[in-house]
């Protein structure tokens, strides 16, 4: 049982977070990344930090309705109840005055026999006293029998038996636990003096000046990204090995690392990959075309380079053959149904900057479903795009779809319809030498080839989801959740529920406004991204 009370209080300490509005002790200590790291042995491939600080997750509070807030702290209350079922220990009490920040690392096997990982928890002991009355009150629950040994002048208990064995000990303020004597024992030698995953890994992760989020509730990092992944694929009940070609592959990326914060707008995350130089470097996009599309567009991705993409994708395949036999095979699909070849008609021309945005559709074949798609995309060669949309406008026409040119203000615009004014199946038209819309949805080419009404861009919600984000961006992306869960309940998920969205859930979606993404790359060694789920404020 001591082994499951443990690992409880690693678990607990996530939940935790999320139940802070009563939180009233003193805070007395602190035991921030830095600290757990220096216990954690440098050949460690993984390594977790969850915060159990009131500061960090206080802004929690700002956000959501009464109801959803109450949902939230019953859903904590009763993951703390079946934590602790088998105990008569309540969190409250008996667990959150002394449990301080934590960390949980994956260290492989010493003698390399198996891929099994050795877990090895730090966490940091706010009040002594507390963690002592805890120890106290597991011990005279716990049948089953306890050791005490002494390595390096060091106590280290050892409690219960078979799989439920679990060694612990106190080193510098910080409790340590392992399955394994022998992966305890190492966390006591690193705090001793060998080198620490602190050390291997420089300051930079545990201030989190890399991922530059303040007080994170939660970050993660992997050294050595390649082991990591190999671990972790061999110790599960079928281990996979990789193949040569996807091996170098995943060589490229030297280290990963990633966190959450909680912001005055929402719950931003950060991920960080150091490469080798080698990976697709992308050039910046402008992101002008946002400002062509209308303010109730409720989704929207754009970057630069989808060639590019496309060619590297090619090369990456072309050393597994089962992935290249795919590729070969949508060619073949692609160019029956519309005798266009995938290469040279499609994304030959595609290595400028594009911008896919989703919006709602009132009118013509498309407000079934209530909603129509328009992409902007600039060409590198106009002459092979017009051949292109030439090849499509045929083929509609062998579907005895009509085509029929227009004028909208100075764009000439293409619409490929069905007859008998059923409605349009896509439009398209040149807003520059060199950028061409294409949308699919009555009404909305119109839209954004006139710039009528007020832009996305403009928009409060959209401002906020991409906030504090580097303008020199590769991709990005936004989605307006709270006018896609209008729509839903509206229009497709209607059909699709049949039923009502349970109330606890519609509740919690409700306070939920947006999602904003970006991917950038500072320089050829590294590549980051972030996302930022903006939330109502509290009522």
């Amino acid at each position: 049982m001591a082994k499951k009370i443990i690992i409880t209080a690693a678990l607990l300490a996530t939940a935790a977070g999320a139940g802070f509005a009563g939180y009233k002790y003193i805070y007395h200590g602190e035991s921030n990344p830095g600290d757990l790291a220096g216990v954690i042995p440098a050949d460690a491939y993984m390594a977790a930090y969850i915060s159990n600080e009131p500061g960090a997750w206080a802004k929690l509070q700002k956000f959501g309705t009464p109801a959803a807030q109450s949902i939230v702290i019953q859903q904590v209350t009763e993951t703390h109840q079946k934590l602790l079922a088998e105990t008569k220990l309540d969190f409250n009490q008996d667990l959150q005055p002394w449990l301080g920040n934590m960390m949980i690392a994956a260290l492989p096997d010493a003698d390399s026999q198996t891929a099994k990982p050795h877990i090895l928890i730090a966490i940091g002991i706010k009040d002594k006293l507390k963690a002592l009355d805890f120890a106290n009150k597991l011990k005279a629950q716990s049948k089953e029998p306890t050791k005490k040994l002494d390595y390096k002048g060091i106590e280290i208990t050892d409690s219960g038996k078979g799989s439920s064995e679990t060694f612990s000990a106190i080193v510098d303020d910080r409790l340590v636990v392992a399955p394994e004597q022998h992966t305890l024992e190492l966390a006591i030698d690193t705090a001793k003096g060998q080198p620490s995953l602190a050390s291997k890994a420089g300051s930079d992760w545990f201030k989190a000046d890399r991922l530059q989020l303040k007080q994170p509730i939660a970050a993660f990092y992997l050294p050595d990204y390649p082991q990591a992944v190999q671990q972790l694929l061999q110790a599960g009940k079928q281990p996979i090995a990789l193949d040569p070609a996807t091996l170098a592959q995943l060589k490229k990326i030297q280290s990963f690392s990633g966190g959450i914060a909680i912001e005055d707008t929402g719950i931003r995350l950060k991920l960080v990959a150091k490469t080798d130089g080698t990976t697709l470097n992308l050039p910046n996009t402008s992101a002008k075309s946002i400002g062509s599309f209308p303010a109730d567009t409720f989704a929207l991705i754009g970057g630069t380079g989808l060639s590019q993409v496309w060619t590297e994708m090619n090369k990456v395949a072309q050393t597994q053959p089962g992935t290249q036999q795919i590729f070969t095979q949508m060619r073949q699909s692609f160019t029956q149904s519309t005798q266009l070849d995938l290469d040279k008609d499609v994304f030959s021309w595609m290595g400028g900057e594009y911008t896919l945005g989703m919006m709602p559709v009132s009118q013509g074949i498309a407000a079934q479903v209530g909603f129509g798609g328009a992409l902007t995309i600039d060409s590198t060669d106009r002459a092979v795009t017009d051949n292109t949309m030439t090849k499509l406008t045929n083929l509609a026409k062998g579907y005895g779809l009509s085509v029929e040119p227009r004028q909208v203000g100075s764009t000439q615009i293409i619409d490929v319809k069905v007859p008998a004014g059923q409605g349009t199946i896509f439009s398209y038209g040149w807003l520059s030498d060199k950028s061409l819309l294409l949308a699919m949805g009555d009404g909305l080419v119109d839209k954004i080839s006139t710039h009528s009404g007020e832009s996305l861009d403009r928009t409060p919600n959209f401002t906020t989801a991409l906030s504090d984000m580097s303008v020199q961006k590769q991709s990005y992306g936004y989605i307006d959740i709270e006018k896609i869960f209008s729509l839903f309940k509206s229009k497709a998920g209607a059909a699709m529920m049949g039923k009502a969205i349970p109330a606890d859930i519609n509740e919690l979606i409700t306070t939920v406004q947006g999602l904003g993404m970006s991917s950038t790359q500072p320089d050829k060694n590294t590549s980051q991204f972030e996302a930022l789920l903006t939330l109502k404020p509290a009522k």
